[in-house]
């Protein structure tokens, strides 16, 4: 005995012993054959109980006869091939011959809304809505709805929801609404999109005047305030000058008051106190090097009073030699001069120290960062020098022990508040006055050596002892000392402010190219410190400067798509082909207006169709959906009427 299930093991005849292991080989076989069988048994499609007798359900077409065609019920419910899921016949027309399972589209008679029909009972069609309403045709697929929600823009779909296009695009519920706004309007807008907020393009470039300020006009704008918020002013404005910035009391941009004259009305720039002319309380260079007249209308420079020194010198040797014979007379006024001649050096090692000062802190034109001052010091705090290699202005942090680009990069732009961290180079600028100022607080001590009771004093020393001590300002080394402000070397450095490349050096802060570095040097003043301090716009600025550039780099306009800098989600619109597009990884695609979306049959699906999400079962026809995600199926269910009867149902095979 052999079938699909079973083959026999081993040979029995009558009379005859059987062995155990054959027995046994039998037995297993037949219990597999069992479990086989009920396997398939449960895989078995089934019917329900419907009392005795039961009725055998076969169908005895052939393959040939039964490709392409469907296992259905008929009106009795039992099973018979049938011919498929439904036969279209196009758009409906009356006096027409329609059988079950036919297909159709309602067309003008069913008010044009290219509806699908199946025909449930069959008949012969007279008025549509007539046929309609006596349940001879059943709704399959409702194309009108779907076209409702992909592309209406004149009100509501249902309840309170609208189309995708209407929010894609804008439409009647949607458009200028509180709480709404078609994604359109929400990037390029030029009004309020919801009634209260701005769409994208606005806050990035617009002018409306309760926006804030949009970016762009934080960025540039240098012919007013910032459109929305007057009173505050761009970056640029900031930084190289604008209306109300410029010449204006408490302000000033970075570029005034690094090279400009009075710069805030009432203040002078940082080149105006080192070399300028028109500072009442003298430059750093008048301070230095000024050789007649007074520097700030009561005190003179440091040459001036370094030029007298050695003058009053050259005179008192001469009315030593002249008073030899008053000898003794002098000796109460030796002891005064040993005071004259220790103030004298005392005023020319301060000018010394003061040029000193200044030579430690700009460290001239170099072409890398240099490890040690110009004299082989430990470099200071806030110490300046002009790298060649990068033209750029360099500052020494000695708490990090550090050189730090005055000039910002590419990333650092948007960080405007660093302007404030480094007020103390400019305030060493400014420092250098008092040095300087220093120096000729000791035009009084300098002055005795030529007032006439010290000529006096002085005319009377001749004895060699007397000599021997003044000769003191006459010996190569004091007189080197002394004339240590007058050497031309040492002029040399005085003139280093003056000369054209210290010129150029100091005109680096106003060229196009080092303008944002100079905001670095207009960090100590008070009025420069508001663009990171007192103003609150611009503080929101830098203090949301990454989602800023974010924005920036998520969303761009132009007219064509973007080639760098793509991330998956960018956003661009395509002013050429007025088109909102994303970027989803490899290629740009356009968000469109106007598209039929596919449904899947579930949420998982990974193959979209357009009829099965819109499928509609009849009249005591249940569906249940399985393998969700996978090979998905649908198990169809018709159930019988009191009255025996059930609507005719179909499952598609293939051919």
């Amino acid at each position: 005995m052999a079938n699909d299930y079973y083959t026999r093991q081993g040979s029995y005849t009558k009379g005859t012993l059987a062995r155990g292991d054959v027995v046994k080989g039998d037995f297993d076989a037949l219990v597999t054959a069992w479990d086989s069988g009920q396997t398939n048994h449960k895989r078995a499609l089934k019917l329900p109980d419907e009392g005795s007798p039961q009725t055998d359900f076969a169908i005895t077409a052939n393959a040939a006869t039964r490709a392409t065609k469907a296992i259905g019920f008929d009106s009795l419910g039992a099973i018979e091939l049938q011919a498929g899921v439904g036969s279209w016949e196009g758009t409906w027309a009356t006096s027409t011959a329609y059988t079950l399972r036919d297909v159709v589209v309602d067309g003008a008679a069913g008010g044009s809304t290219d509806n699908l029909y199946i025909c449930i009972v069959a008949h012969t069609s007279g008025t549509f809505s007539t046929d309609l309403a006596a349940s001879k045709w059943e709704l399959m697929l409702d194309v009108e709805e779907a076209r409702k929600w992909a592309k209406k823009t004149d009100g509501v779909v249902a309840s309170s929801e609208y189309s995708a296009k209407a929010y894609a695009i804008g439409g009647t519920g949607v458009t200028t609404t509180s709480g709404k706004g078609a994604s359109k309007e929400w990037a390029i807008a030029s009004g309020l999109v919801d009634t209260a907020s701005y769409s994208s393009k606005e806050y990035a470039q617009g002018t409306a005047a309760s926006t804030g300020g949009s970016a762009k006009d934080y960025a540039q704008k240098v012919n007013g305030g910032v459109s929305g918020a007057t009173s505050d002013h761009s970056a640029k404005a900031w930084a190289v000058g604008g209306t109300g910035v410029t010449t204006t009391a408490s302000k000033g941009a970075a570029k005034e008051w690094a090279t400009g004259v009075l710069v805030d009305t009432s203040e002078y720039s940082a080149k105006e106190y080192a070399v300028g002319t028109t500072v009442a309380a003298g430059s750093a260079k008048d301070w230095a090097m000024q050789a007649s007249g007074t520097v700030d209308g009561t005190s003179y420079s440091a040459k001036y009073n370094a030029d007298a020194a050695a003058t009053s010198a050259s005179a008192s040797s001469t009315s030593a030699s002249a008073s030899s014979t008053s000898a003794t007379a002098s000796a109460s006024s030796a002891t005064a001069a040993a005071s004259s001649e220790t103030a004298a050096a005392s005023s020319a090692t301060s000018a010394a120290a003061s040029y000193d000062s200044f030579d430690d802190r700009y460290l001239g034109v170099k072409s890398s960062d240099p490890t040690l001052d110009n004299d082989s010091n430990a470099l200071v705090d806030g110490a300046l020098y002009f790298n060649t290699t990068n033209n750029v202005m360099m500052v020494y942090d000695l708490g990090n022990t550090t050189w730090l680009r005055t000039t910002p990069t590419s990333t650092d732009q948007g960080h405007i508040n660093t302007v404030s961290g480094i007020s103390a180079n400019v305030t060493t600028v400014a420092g250098i006055s008092s040095d300087v100022t220093a120096v000729a607080g000791k035009a009084t001590e300098i002055g005795l050596l030529g007032v006439a009771g010290v000529i006096t004093d002085m005319g009377i020393l001749g004895t060699a002892d007397v000599v021997t001590d003044m000769n003191v300002l006459a010996t190569a080394d004091v007189v080197t000392d002394m004339n240590t402000l007058g050497t031309a070397d040492v002029v040399a450095d005085l003139n280093t402010l003056g000369t054209a490349d210290v010129v150029a050096d100091m005109n680096t802060l106003g060229t196009s190219a080092n303008v944002t570095a100079m905001d670095t040097v207009a960090g100590s003043i008070a009025s420069v410190n508001t663009v990171s301090g007192s103003i609150a716009n611009v503080n929101t600025t830098a203090t949301n400067i990454t989602g800023v550039n974010s924005f920036a780099e998520r969303y761009r306009v132009d007219s064509s798509d973007p080639t760098t800098s793509l991330d998956e989600g960018d956003l661009a619109y395509n002013t050429t082909s007025n088109a909102l597009k994303y970027y989803d990884g490899s290629a740009w695609n356009a968000i469109t207006s106007d598209t039929d979306v596919k449904a899947g049959v579930s949420a998982n699906d990974t193959t979209a169709g357009y009829l099965n999400g819109k499928l509609v079962a009849g009249t005591l026809i249940s569906f249940t959906e399985n393998n969700d995600g996978g090979n998905e199926t649908l198990t169809i269910t018709s159930t019988a009427d009191s009255a025996g009867t059930a609507v005719a149902m179909a499952i598609a095979l293939g051919g």
